[in-house]
């Protein structure tokens, strides 16, 4: 399959290094990161070690219009994304989203309609240089088949074979939702504490202060109708923590370059919604404004 990847930093490129040994894959994405790939190719290294040749570019003027369009951009230009792409896709183009936070599947099926698939991933992925990616977990990919079964389902064939662990479900809000409860309780709180995810797992007194985040964003979540068990979510973040121990959140890489986070789309959702529907998130709200506060130092120091 013809397949492009929009966004492709630390995990666009991670997918396209791997799905590229089956497919015809071209990453769009930013210099110098192209001009590396363009010249010298794509390396994967970590849990997966390989080295790709594969088309990339930083317009999507320059790539053919694909038959399946990934993106993979933070969730705070998917507009943007939606807008760039729109014209340059086709109509029988399939789009997949593979972000965090919430709000991406809407945006996107407002211009696809049922040809928007939403879908999460677990893959953890960190650019290390231009050119060059770790992969720190290849994990699973789980694929929305509540429009489209048919559709999801051979989504789901071409990540299997590229290796990739995915399934396709029905219930594809709830498990959007569900991702972003955890990230809501790992990212913000690593960024804060500039710490490895596993060190969330050493503290009584921040477990017991996840926890409360984590009930906060379930009481959003069941407002818009998304029922998520409080056991069995604060259960999964503290997996995912584990799992996870030794990476750095994408929260904290973007603090630490001086780059823009996507607290916004991530806690600042949850409250939102909050807002909206009269449910109080003092935690979500302390996690915004301190995340905040970092990102708008950071990027003052960067220049």
């Amino acid at each position: 399959m013809r397949i492009s990847i929009f966004g492709a930093g630390s995990l666009g490129s991670a997918l396209g290094g791997l799905l590229a040994g089956t497919n015809e894959v071209a990453l769009i994405g930013r210099h110098p990161h192209v001009a590396e790939i363009r010249r010298n190719g794509l390396t994967l290294v970590g849990d997966r070690n390989r080295s790709v040749r594969l088309e990339a570019a930083e317009s999507v003027r320059d790539i053919a219009p694909p038959e399946l369009l990934i993106i993979t951009t933070k969730a705070y230009d998917t507009e943007e994304a939606v807008r760039i792409c729109k014209p340059w896709t086709g109509k029988e183009t399939m789009v997949l989203t593979l972000q965090n936070g919430l709000g991406n599947l809407e945006l996107l099926r407002a211009w696809k309609g049922s040809s928007a698939f939403g879908g999460t991933t677990t893959m953890g992925a960190t650019l290390l240089s231009p050119g060059r990616v770790r992969v720190s977990g290849i994990g699973k990919i789980v694929i929305g088949a509540d429009m489209d079964p048919t559709g999801a389902a051979m989504l789901a064939r071409i990540f299997s074979k590229a290796g990739i662990p995915v399934t396709a479900r029905n219930d594809i809000s709830r498990e959007i939702w569900a991702k972003a409860v955890v990230s809501a309780c790992i990212n913000p709180v690593t960024a804060v504490l500039r710490v490895p995810n596993g060190k969330l797992l050493d503290s009584p007194v921040l477990s017991r202060f996840i926890r409360e985040v984590c009930q906060e964003c379930i009481e959003v979540a069941c407002s818009e109708g998304i029922r998520l068990s409080s056991a069995s979510m604060y259960a999964r973040v503290r997996a995912v923590a584990g799992d996870t121990s030794r990476n750095l959140s994408s929260m904290l890489q973007d603090i630490k370059r001086g780059n823009r986070t996507e607290i916004g789309q991530i806690n600042g959702a949850f409250c939102r919604t909050g807002r909206d529907k009269g449910i109080s998130t003092p935690l979500n709200n302390a996690l915004v404004a301190m995340v905040n506060s970092l990102e708008s130092v950071a990027r003052r120091q960067k220049g």
